[in-house]
């Protein structure tokens, strides 16, 4: 019989390596999608994701509540990501490709994705954080709501909110165009 999240946290506790990997498996993909959403970068996201993985592993002895590990593990890559986004960054240099044809290899799709990406960067944060769990954390609003310690109702009011406000910066955007 398959152990519960809170069982493995329990063992995971109590320096159970084997259980805590349990638990990364399962959370792996929806904690780097969920921060990919915040921070915007897939790669980044992986580190961060690797990092809060980590951390949750030194401090495993202090959580308390193991029925709460999703959201713990949420937590510590939340605070991740917004201490990745607030960190300076050094300003890219740009070069320029030699050949015009170069420039034109950004598919339809890339520019697209890229759009949406910015327009969700803009939405407030319970906003973000419902649709970056729902999305690219492949969360249902179910596990969103224990996630986030909301009811359901509010998972989903906050999604319609949301997706009005997308479709209204999305909007602006073609406009712009």
């Amino acid at each position: 019989m398959e152990k519960t999240d809170a069982q493995l946290a329990h063992d995971a506790s109590r320096g159970d390596s084997a259980a805590f990997g349990v638990l990364v498996q399962r959370y792996r993909a929806a904690l780097v999608g969920y921060v990919a959403g915040l921070i915007r970068a897939r790669d980044d996201a992986e580190d961060l994701a690797q990092e809060a993985f980590l951390r949750a592993w030194q401090q495993a002895p202090l959580l308390r509540e193991p029925a709460t590990v999703g959201r713990w593990l949420y937590r510590i890559a939340h605070n991740l990501a917004i201490s990745h986004i607030r960190r300076p960054r050094p300003v890219p240099l740009v070069v320029e490709p030699a050949e015009p044809a170069q420039r034109a290899e950004a598919t339809d799709c890339e520019d697209r994705f890229a759009a949406v990406l910015a327009a969700i960067g803009q939405l407030g944060e319970s906003h973000r954080q419902v649709i970056a769990r729902k999305h690219f954390g492949g969360c249902t609003v179910d596990q969103v709501a224990a996630q986030l310690g909301v009811p359901p109702g509010t998972v989903r009011s906050r999604l319609g909110r949301a997706y009005a406000e997308l479709r209204q910066l999305l909007a602006q955007e073609l406009i712009q165009d």
